[in-house]
């Protein structure tokens, strides 16, 4: 028997915008709006080789286990216990700065690095690993007080550029009950809408309008959106951002009721939201 695996793909251009690709970057000291300008200018923070991982366990325990008469799990004694958020990296730099936060706690003084081994607040480190994504946006995951727990490892080769790995974990604080173990940004690029060109003609029906289309060819998995504005005002929409309930699905080919005079835009519209726009005055059928 033979598979016709075209049946079976159900990948789509939007999809593929999503998708996580390379390594990454190391950042110590993140910040959120800062990185979100440092987008605009192209800027990158740090030397890092090899792969990344991020890892985010919740553990639970059901409290109406041990209740007689209680035979299932049910979701109502489901209670979050702990929350561990860990990264793992490789540095391509070994910076004095860099092996004392592989080594978890350590001391600087001169060209020396001495372990600690009583720990203090000045020990966790805000670190964030910043994963780039097709579509040119990031994935940000920011461990604000991080400490790190899987010690120090170099490992070089010949001809080779050589690394430090480390892995990180995310901690709460007594001190500050709003710092979390671990904080997931998902960075989308600032773009701009796609150009619709939009030509109105009387349509079929009394009260009708036949919209004709060019200058934009949707992408697989987009579809239209109209929406019918005032005698001198058109609706409006930010590029990725999703149509409300004032907005209705359209065919991009049925007329469309509307009254001569009005503003009226057009919208295609994918799985991130609109991609492209265009407006025009209506000519309806009288």
């Amino acid at each position: 028997m033979s598979i016709d695996l075209t049946k079976l793909e159900y990948l789509t251009v939007d999809q593929i915008d999503d998708v996580q690709f390379d390594t990454g970057i190391f950042v110590k000291d993140f910040d959120i709006e800062a990185f979100r300008e440092s987008i605009m200018e192209g800027q990158v923070s740090r030397v890092t080789k090899d792969s990344f991982s991020i890892s985010v366990q919740r553990d639970t325990v059901n409290v109406l286990s041990d209740l007689n008469g209680v035979h299932f799990d049910y979701l109502e004694g489901i209670v979050t216990t702990k929350i561990t958020a860990s990264v793992s990296f490789t540095l391509a730099s070994m910076s004095k700065e860099d092996l004392a936060m592989a080594l978890g706690g350590a001391t600087i003084d001169g060209d020396t690095i001495t372990v600690k081994y009583a720990l203090d607040a000045a020990d966790f480190k805000n670190v964030a690993l910043i994963l780039p994504i097709l579509d040119g946006g990031f994935v940000v995951a920011e461990l604000p007080k991080a400490l790190s727990t899987g010690g120090l490892s170099i490992s070089t080769s010949k001809a080779a550029v050589g690394g430090l790995s480390c892995t990180m974990t995310g901690f709460k604080s007594l001190a500050d009950n709003t710092i979390e173990p671990i904080v997931l940004y998902r960075i989308t690029p600032a773009g701009s809408l796609g150009e619709i060109t939009v030509a109105s003609a009387a349509g079929t029906a009394s009260g009708t309008t036949k919209l004709t289309l060019s200058g934009y060819t949707p992408a697989q998995g987009e579809s239209y959106v109209y929406k019918v504005g005032t005698t001198t005002t058109a609706p409006t929409i930010a590029y990725h951002a999703t149509p409300d309930y004032t907005w209705t699905a359209w065919d991009g080919t049925s007329d469309i009721t509307a009254q001569t005079g009005k503003k009226i835009a057009v919208a295609s519209v994918s799985q991130n939201g609109a991609v492209a726009y265009g407006s025009a005055t209506v000519t309806a059928k009288s």
